[in-house]
């Protein structure tokens, strides 16, 4: 059983974390947040990839970066696609 991870952000919105596990799955052209151990977050685009370092990279921002794949809490897309409901 994987636990449930909430988060707020600054801007008071919630989010439930995905979990590392499901990094993998991740869509590479969805901008999503990546949650550290450190509580630090990083916004960007990934193609689900870790390299042989362990690092998987965040693109889309002012320079890419790699941050280690073992220190990442979770992640979560950065907007939520809502379902509509078709009227009766």
């Amino acid at each position: 059983m994987s636990m449930k991870i909430t988060v707020t952000l600054p801007n008071g919105r919630r989010r439930v974390l995905k979990s590392p596990e499901e990094f993998r799955g991740i869509d590479k052209n969805r901008k999503a947040m990546f949650v550290m151990d450190n509580w630090k977050i990083y916004i960007g685009y990934s193609d689900g990839e870790i390299d042989d370092e362990g690092d998987f990279g965040i693109f889309g921002t002012i320079h890419s970066i790699a941050l280690p794949f073992n220190r990442m809490l979770g992640w979560c897309y950065e907007t939520v696609e809502r379902k509509t409901r078709k009227n009766k």
